[in-house]
């Protein structure tokens, strides 16, 4: 079951910029920094903006959903037809998986590690 919308992520070209942009310019604190390459931002609402350089260069904004049981999550969506790209990938942060959805558009779903919820 899909819990909350966990963030929305956007491939930064130029981190310092990007990192000006939504926390000097925007006013958004900045809540995690992983060396640079993931750097999240906190709304006031306690939404999260990321900006990040994992993803290859022209990869769209992603939007992430939080599951509480992201296996029966991707068994329940691949019943009901939903493709994906791969199987689901444990980084030890938290677990994923890109669904596709109607329009073309990949979907993360995401299910943080417990010692980080």
């Amino acid at each position: 079951m899909i819990k909350k919308v966990a963030f929305v992520s956007f491939r930064s070209k130029d981190m310092a910029a990007d990192q000006r942009f939504w926390g000097e310019l925007l006013g958004l604190e900045k809540s995690q920094d992983f060396d640079g390459k993931w750097i999240e931002f906190m709304t006031p609402e306690g939404k999260t903006i990321a900006i990040e350089q994992f993803s290859p260069e022209g990869t769209p904004p992603t939007l992430a959903l939080e599951t509480d049981d992201i296996e029966a999550e991707v068994a329940r969506l691949r019943e009901a037809g939903v493709k994906f790209h791969g199987d689901v990938q444990d980084n030890k942060v938290c677990k994923m998986a890109f669904a596709i959805n109607p329009s073309g558009y990949v979907i993360m779903l995401h299910e943080i590690a417990p010692e980080r919820a």
